[in-house]
């Protein structure tokens, strides 16, 4: 585990959970991390599931990852799980579909690059945290077109925060 990706990590505890019957989407900071090739760091895998917590824990000891107050936590990694309830969502929205990711360890469903964008622009949007605003623009530069703008815009209008979705237009490369 020491030596594991964020990414590799990922892809095999969400192998894991689906070997177990258990659903996995990986949301929030890892995906970005994932997106950026670790231009940005996390160190938390915000995972939503619907499994019962006793079910996820039994699976998770599988790998050697502990509960340790609300997170699960591995004695040879930096890296920690914190289990989201769900549904996934971005603000209002409920998000149903997903990208998949694989390495040679597995593989683990997570927010599309669009998604992963407005989950940092939520951020933004809700608490003013500059660094998810950065985060949203490196994303949407790297992966992103101008028809994945109107789609934004639109979902900003519905979040009632236009005025802050200007401010993440002005550093994009279109």
């Amino acid at each position: 585990m020491k030596n594991y990706s964020i990414k590799e990590l990922a892809t095999l505890i969400g192998t894991t959970f689906n070997e177990n019957g258990l659903d996995a989407v990986l949301v929030g900071g890892a995906c970005v991390s994932i997106y950026s090739s670790n231009k940005f760091m996390s160190f938390d895998l915000d995972l939503v599931s619907n499994a019962p917590i006793k079910d996820i824990e039994i699976v998770l000891k599988k790998i050697n990852f502990y509960k340790e107050g609300k997170y699960f936590r591995h004695s040879d990694s930096e890296f920690f799980i914190d289990i989201v309830s769900p549904p996934v969502a971005i603000g209002e929205e409920l998000i149903t579909t997903f990208n998949k990711v694989k390495t040679k360890l597995g593989e683990i469903n997570l927010l599309t690059p669009l998604d992963c964008v407005k989950d940092r622009l939520a951020a933004f949007y809700h608490w003013d945290d500059n660094q998810s605003l950065i985060q949203a623009q490196s994303i949407f530069n790297k992966l992103l077109t101008k028809t994945d703008l109107k789609t934004i815009e639109t979902w900003s209008k519905s979040e009632n925060h236009l005025k802050k979705f200007e401010d993440f237009k002005k550093d994009l490369k279109l």
